[in-house]
Formats: C-alpha cells, structure tokens, sequence
C-alpha cells in the first residue's frame, strides 16, 4: 500500500505534466529547489505547509485539490517506481 507521501507525489506530478511544467519551472515559481520538487514527487519528502500553498498557487489548484488521489489510476500509479511514472506521462503523450 503506497505511503501518503507517495501519493502525493504521484498527484503532484500528474498536475504538473498537465499543466505543461518541468520540476525546474515549477521549483522557479515555488522557490523551492528541483531537488526538493523531485523528492516530493518521488514520495521521498512531504512538503511543508508553505510549499503546499506555492506549489497551489504555480500550478493554479486549490490546495485540497493536491490531496485529491482517491481516483483509481493515481492509486496505481502510486504503486509504480518513479521510472515507470515518467513511462506512463511519455505513454500518455503519445497520439495513436
């Protein structure tokens, strides 16, 4: 069963990609560092309070909206390594 932690990041990653972001230009409108953006995603850190709220405000989401990881493929994701996180984005880019 995958740690809060973990899902997330997954949930942050996922906004991320959607919203047409790399960690380096998130981690430049959060101030946060990549590094601290990539442990995060990884389930590897939980954000402070205060990043929750910049990391909110880049991505232009509510702050509930980054604890919102009930839904089935973001459960599942969860359960993945990083690695086949950034497959399933590459994947899902791709037109059939």
């Amino acid at each position: 069963m995958a740690t809060i932690k973990k899902k997330f990041g997954v949930n942050l990653f996922q906004l991320r990609s959607k919203a047409g972001l790399t960690q380096a230009t998130l981690a430049e409108r959060t101030n946060l560092s990549i590094d601290s953006i990539s442990r995060i995603e990884r389930g590897e850190r939980a954000p402070s309070l205060e990043s929750i709220e910049k990391i909110s405000n880049a991505l232009k989401v509510s702050a509930s909206e980054l604890f919102n990881f009930d839904d089935a493929e973001t459960a599942a994701l969860s359960e993945c390594s990083y690695e086949s996180l950034e497959l399933w984005n590459l994947l899902r880019k791709q037109t059939i």
